[in-house]
């Protein structure tokens, strides 16, 4: 029993100093390593039509989709398959939100503003007066 004690008390010991070893190279790796600032995201006027269209046709697959959501969710709500259901309920609700188009009409918008000559209304009207003068 006397040897028991003594070798009992190495192990926790020695647990205990395993432990504080982890964490404290834990908290210096977690200090040595450095969190570099995501750069800015650049835009490239080039890729304005393409990024415009891709919008475009997000939302048309939006309106098309959703009575073909609204059907689905009824058939499962119909079948008793209420966690389906839920989740068709959700997704509707997050694409008829008000942010979610918001979102991508501010998008658009802050393309046109940015790259005039790409957007199809901006360069039919600023070519009208540019031969007009």
């Amino acid at each position: 029993m006397n040897k028991l004690v003594p070798a009992a008390k190495k192990l926790v010991v020695g647990a205990v100093a395993v432990g504080a070893l982890a964490v404290g190279t834990v908290g210096v790796a977690g200090a040595a390593t450095t969190t570099t600032p995501r750069a800015a995201a650049t835009f490239n006027c080039a890729r304005a039509d393409r990024v415009l269209t891709r919008i475009q046709k997000g939302e048309t697959r939006i309106a098309a989709g959703l009575p073909k959501l609204t059907a689905a969710e009824a058939k499962a709500t119909a079948a008793g398959r209420t966690k389906l259901a839920a989740g068709l309920q959700k997704r509707i609700t997050r694409l008829e939100s008000s942010q979610f188009t918001a979102r991508l009409d501010r998008l658009s918008a802050a393309i046109e503003a940015k790259c005039p000559s790409s957007a199809p209304s901006s360069a039919s009207t600023s070519s009208t007066p540019a031969t007009a003068s």
